[in-house]
């Protein structure tokens, strides 16, 4: 016997009646729990806030999103440690697809003590990655050679971890 369709995404009903809610990213290959809701309706928008703010405005959600409308009946269905934990997400898939030509390439960092032209000493900050440095002199300015190396941070699913 086949399924029932499922009226909303990103939510199932416990075989005891409760509704859970979970979204996964394709990208990220991982998938987070928002939590248990009395209703389908109530999981169906913890869904539609946990795809905003993971996947930004080209989310597939629910219910169509009013910004004009108050914040508080949405905000208040995810905690404030989930809501952190989605926006990691939604910025370590924006650096998965930022469109890198050099990958190899290294950064040029102007210390504050010898700035570049046109470059304020404080307009290059590097994200916080693992780094080797070289110290190299060029004509009167020094510069540093630096090369980003990035860990991924996630373990990809396992066939056996989804549930279908």
């Amino acid at each position: 016997m086949a399924r029932p369709q499922q009226r909303y995404r990103g939510f199932r009903q416990r075989h005891w009646g409760s509704w859970v809610s979970e979204i996964r990213h394709s990208i990220l290959k991982t998938r987070i729990w928002q939590g248990t809701f009395e209703s389908a309706e109530d999981a169906a928008r913890a869904y539609d806030e946990a795809a905003r703010l993971m996947c930004g405005t080209r989310a597939r959600t629910n219910f169509p999103y009013n910004p004009n409308a108050s914040q508080s009946s949405s905000s208040k269905l995810l905690s404030a440690t989930l809501i952190a934990k989605l926006h990691r997400c939604y910025m370590a898939s924006l650096q998965m697809t930022r469109p890198s030509s050099l990958p190899e390439a290294p950064r040029i960092i102007a210390s504050p003590n010898n700035a570049v032209k046109g470059i304020g000493a404080d307009a290059m900050l590097l994200p916080k990655k693992r780094e080797q440095e070289e110290q190299e002199t060029g004509g009167n300015l020094d510069f540093k050679k630096v090369k980003v190396e990035c860990s991924q941070q996630f373990k990809p699913l396992e066939e056996d971890h989804i549930a279908q």
